[in-house]
């Protein structure tokens, strides 16, 4: 059994809404220099004939920017844990070269982890770069991600250390990305309802969505998950209602009133007002957050063109600096994420 922490978090990673607009250093806007350094890196890569998730950071050298993303990887483990790229340079037609500025930035950040196959619609190695757009399915249905519907997702997280994702596209109306701290969901846990703090800690059993090695029959994590997990001195949380209730109708177990106590009163915190931050993503805008300090949403969407969908690229990394986290918390839910298929070779 982890340990618990009875005290409320004093650190940078517990933000208000009000916190994140007082103090703007979490958005990032690159300068005339640092945009002709990525244009140079990605003029250097194409010549090269090396698509994305082809190249190394060998290949794709930021001489003065690269200062800046280690300030960024800093701040994501130890300061906000939420960064907003603003106006990095791409088009909304142009998705090859999103991909490269995208992988290009990434490789100063983690190591790329394998994600759904099934957002992987630009073929690249390994599905390693997701594309967040609709693809016409049915969000309530057994074993669909919301990364291929338009639908409106809840507060949650997904299984890496950080997430990166950049904006190609957006929709035409709706499709608004918003963050909340964890952190802070935690210490209003603890003013307002600790006693549902045990059943988050005991954690759930989650939906893999058929997300398992070949010919396995597991539909279920083979152990609760934790909501919060507190490790050698350090809180994380790793949270997915869905996943937990498309569990629980697979398996017809039903969740106790406890434990739906627990999601809802998470959720409801979660979703307040003052503890979020809506980002209203558009063209070359790239938002990287620490998987767990920041849960993760979105409203739902409609595209007007079907030729111009919205279109998000994903990253899911395994970062530099990432904390500790225990055995039971470690890769999340989605089983995909343990795999670290791109190895050492691309971090030269």
């Amino acid at each position: 059994m982890s340990d618990r922490l009875l005290s409320p978090i004093s650190a940078l990673s517990a933000w208000t809404r009000d916190d994140m607009a007082r103090d703007q250093s979490w958005i990032v806007r690159p300068t005339r220099r640092h945009v002709e350094e990525i244009d140079a890196a990605v003029a250097r890569v194409q010549a090269a004939g090396l698509r994305p998730s082809e190249f190394t950071r060998a290949d794709f050298p930021l001489p003065t920017f690269e200062a800046v993303l280690a300030d960024v990887l800093d701040s994501l483990e130890h300061g906000r844990g939420a960064v907003l790229f603003k106006g990095l340079p791409i088009d909304g037609v142009d998705e090859r070269r999103a991909a490269t500025v995208l992988w290009g930035l990434g490789l100063y950040l983690g190591r790329a982890l394998r994600q759904i196959p099934r957002t992987n619609l630009g073929g690249y190695r390994d599905n390693l770069i997701g594309h967040i757009v609709d693809q016409g399915l049915d969000y309530n249905q057994p074993n669909v991600p919301g990364s291929g519907t338009s639908a409106e997702q809840m507060p949650h997280c997904d299984s890496s250390d950080l997430i990166a994702l950049f904006c190609v596209r957006p929709a035409t109306s709706g499709g608004v990305s918003k963050v909340a701290s964890s952190m802070t969901v935690y210490n209003t846990l603890l003013r307002e309802a600790p006693d549902v703090l045990e059943t988050l800690y005991r954690g759930f059993y989650h939906d893999l969505r058929r997300e398992v090695a070949p010919g396995s029959t597991q539909e279920l994590t083979p152990h609760r998950v934790p909501v919060y997990s507190f490790y050698k001195g350090v809180l994380s949380c790793n949270f997915n209602s869905k996943t937990v209730e498309m569990g629980a109708r697979k398996t017809n177990r039903p969740l106790e009133a406890e434990e739906r106590r627990a999601l809802d009163t998470m959720l409801e915190i979660a979703t307040r007002p003052e503890l979020t931050v809506e980002m209203p993503l558009e063209t070359g805008d790239l938002q990287v957050i620490n998987n767990y300090t920041v849960l993760h949403s979105r409203t739902g969407w409609t595209d007007a063109d079907p030729a111009r969908r919205r279109l998000m690229l994903r990253l899911w990394l395994k970062t530099f600096n990432a904390r500790e986290v225990a055995p039971d918390i470690a890769g999340g839910y989605v089983t995909g994420a343990l795999h670290d298929v791109a190895g050492a070779r691309a971090y030269a």
